[in-house]
């Protein structure tokens, strides 16, 4: 099945900002490219993926991806960019691939087509591997993409419109246009970005066989006890959720300096993030990425699970202080 229009697009400039939660990096680069002030915390923050933490039962490395991706949004309008989405949420991938999701594939290409066109780069799912990448120009019927292979200097080869490798459907993000609002009306923005925090932490909702927010440290932890972890996965998401509490800790000490009502509140989360930060250093040291034997040891994962018990009361406290924050007036 064919696109329409063959042309070759002109690259547009775009500085790939590398990160283990792809789609914190790639969307990150677009905002920037297009004018945003913000770095990878502000999105991780205003979005509230630097609060979200979503485990598989045996470390499966789709757990950093796997929860409703549309709960990101309204933290990118807030940032300065309206958001457009495709999200089918039939799988291409492997087997699953068939004229129905190469369908949804074209309609996907056709919606990143116009925004290259219009000089705006896209995130897109699935770009080599299942994970985010920028998509910066246009090639005949083939995506050119700035993607993980960047900060391993390995080639990025143009990745045909029905290439991709998608569980979860294809999707594409874009940011058709500036958002502007009034400067008062940003404290409320931060207040409910930490509130949409709090409530990723504290859901007591499950997908099947994953645990999410807070509730994740246990299953996790039962994994390493049980000795079921997956190598590849505890590794992958030992990394992601390490970089996710560094980004919730960064995001959390701007916003104390920022608004001086509530500095001292959230300087109590921020200090209690420290120490989340430090405890997932030490998980995301003893199973490094790409990983090795260390899951086999015995005394390695009993190391991590003290880590991740220190982790996860020190968030608890953290919850603590930021609910306390949203009784107070930011303003």
């Amino acid at each position: 099945m064919k696109t329409t229009g063959q042309a070759v697009k002109v690259p547009m400039e775009v500085e790939y900002k590398p990160a283990w939660l792809t789609w914190i990096g790639s969307t990150t680069s677009c905002l920037n490219a297009l004018g945003v002030d913000c770095d990878r915390a502000d999105v991780a923050g205003m979005t509230g993926y630097a609060f979200i933490m979503s485990v598989h039962k045996e470390l499966c490395p789709s757990g950093p991806t796997a929860f409703d991706w549309g709960t990101l949004l309204t933290g990118i309008s807030a940032l300065g960019r309206s958001t457009l989405v495709f999200q089918s949420m039939d799988c291409h991938t492997g087997d699953f691939k068939c004229d129905r999701t190469r369908e949804h594939c074209r309609q996907v290409f056709e919606l990143v087509k116009r925004e290259i066109e219009a000089g705006r780069p896209c995130v897109l799912w699935g770009t080599y591997v299942p994970e985010f990448g920028v998509v910066y120009g246009i090639e005949g019927d083939n995506y050119l993409v700035k993607t993980f292979k960047e900060c391993m200097n390995e080639e990025q080869p143009p990745i045909p419109y029905d290439g991709i490798d998608a569980p979860g459907g294809p999707y594409m993000l874009g940011f058709p246009s500036k958002t502007e609002f009034r400067e008062e009306w940003y404290p409320s923005f931060e207040k409910n970005a930490i509130g949409t925090g709090v409530a990723h932490l504290t859901k007591t909702i499950h997908f099947t066989n994953y645990a999410i927010g807070l509730n994740a440290y246990g299953q996790w932890i039962k994994a390493l006890e049980d000795n079921k972890a997956h190598v590849f996965g505890n590794a992958y998401n030992a990394q992601c959720w390490s970089e996710a509490k560094f980004f919730a800790h960064e995001f959390i000490a701007k916003l104390a300096r920022k608004h001086e009502k509530v500095a001292k509140v959230l300087g109590k989360a921020e200090k209690h993030y420290d120490d989340v930060v430090n405890a997932m250093k030490t998980v995301s040291t003893l199973f490094p990425f790409p990983p090795g034997e260390q899951l086999k040891e015995e005394s390695v994962r009993k190391e991590a699970v003290d880590a991740l018990k220190r982790a996860k009361d020190s968030e608890t406290l953290a919850v603590k202080a930021l609910t306390e924050s949203l009784d107070m007036d930011w303003s």
